[in-house]
């Protein structure tokens, strides 16, 4: 049956219920060691790597689809891999009438429900077997970067020389969904390993949705839909979240104050203005965070100020929201039209969208508007928006 709940410790569990058999942990494990770990200490010492090449070869090989060339997947495949771990009561239709959801066909159910889904948008491309992952769905790639030595990180660059596409690997399951190289690199805080990884085709794109990145009061209403890789989730919130970082490694990197990374990312492409499940930027992200020092950087960067999330929020109006009075100020400083200075006496004009209560389109009430959400809102905080002179 599906778990009652899906949480941290179950991930934690399912990992140590797979050390004694998973050829993952065998070749790296999760206290630092491991085969490929040992014979990389040994080959760095003689300066010979021909036994740490050859398991590699013949170990990692057998775990990687198409000798490593990898192949794409349906996601919704990848999706009832996920959904197999919820209560019964949030399983997709086709695990609830079972008995046994981990003894569900799955591939026979993708093949003969999606065989004739031409949508590229529907497909990830995979390189190490589905089936002889770690416990949360990780790979020998996952493992050396969270362990993050020099050692770690010399295997993993040898095992991208032979088998590029080991980079576009995932986390399977429902606690860290879609978290890759490059979001665990950042969170090393290592842009040496970011560049490297950047340069080898990672995927910058890649959304980190998983369970334990979510905020705190969005995780009991998250669901799955065979249509939609991202988790679903209801769209009230208040964005408290332990590592609740935007999903996308450049709001990870942002969120974590690491500017070199973020040049980095951005440099290779990244969208400054793309959107979690919660419809935040960038910038949606800082403001919760209160970082203004990054905010500036990454709206200077090409990050939006007018973007609107799930709520109708814009960075402005989220800060009135949740009362964060510096950057609130901070914020309106950068979008206020300075007419005229003399000495310390400034004339500065401020635009009255998202802060006026009539909304400029429909002549109505904007809810959204920071008046109403300071007059009316539940933090009392809010109020000391009203006492400071802009």
């Amino acid at each position: 049956m599906g778990n009652a709940s899906s949480n941290v410790t179950s991930g934690i569990k399912k990992q140590a219920e797979g050390a004694a058999s998973s050829t993952c942990y065998k070749l790296v494990d999760l206290k630092g060691g491991g085969l490929l770990i040992e014979l990389m200490k040994k080959a760095v010492k003689t300066k010979d790597f021909t036994e740490v090449d050859r398991t590699i070869v013949e170990m990692v090989e057998p775990c990687l689809y198409n000798k490593g060339a990898g192949k794409m997947v349906h996601i919704a495949h990848l999706v009832l891999l996920r959904n197999r771990d919820r209560a019964k009561t949030k399983l997709l239709p086709c695990l609830r009438d079972v008995e046994d959801p981990y003894k569900f066909d799955i591939e026979k159910y993708v093949a003969e429900n999606f065989a004739n889904d031409k949508d590229p948008t529907h497909y990830r491309e995979v390189c190490w077997d589905l089936e002889q992952r770690g416990g949360v769905g990780e790979t020998v790639m996952h493992l050396c970067l969270l362990s993050a030595t020099s050692i770690h990180a010399d295997l993993a660059k040898r095992l991208l020389k032979f088998y590029p596409k080991l980079i576009v690997d995932i986390y399977l399951d429902e606690e860290y969904y879609g978290e890759n190289v490059l979001h665990i690199a950042i969170v090393n805080e290592d842009p040496a390993m970011v560049k490297y990884l950047l340069d080898h085709g990672v995927n910058y794109q890649d959304r980190c949705c998983g369970n334990f990145m979510s905020p705190e009061d969005q995780k009991a209403s998250r669901y799955d839909s065979l249509t939609s890789e991202v988790v679903l989730n209801d769209s009230v919130t208040n964005y408290d979240g332990y590592v609740y970082w935007g999903e996308y490694p450049l709001a990870f990197a942002a969120c974590l104050g690491q500017e070199e990374c973020y040049r980095l990312v951005l440099a290779k492409g990244a969208d400054p203005n793309g959107q979690d499940t919660n419809g935040n930027t960038v910038l949606h992200m800082l403001v919760i965070y209160d970082k203004a020092a990054m905010f500036d950087m990454a709206h200077e960067l090409g990050s939006l100020l007018n973007v609107r999330n799930r709520l109708g929020l814009t960075p402005l109006t989220l800060a009135a929201k949740l009362a964060r009075r510096d950057m609130f100020f901070h914020i309106l400083k950068i979008q206020k039209e300075v007419y005229w200075q003399l000495g310390n006496v400034t004339c500065s004009a401020y635009a009255l969208p998202q802060l006026d209560t009539i909304d400029n389109a429909t002549g109505g009430i904007d809810k959204d508007s920071v008046l109403n959400l300071v007059v009316f809102g539940v933090i009392l905080e809010s109020f000391l928006l009203l006492t400071c002179e802009i």
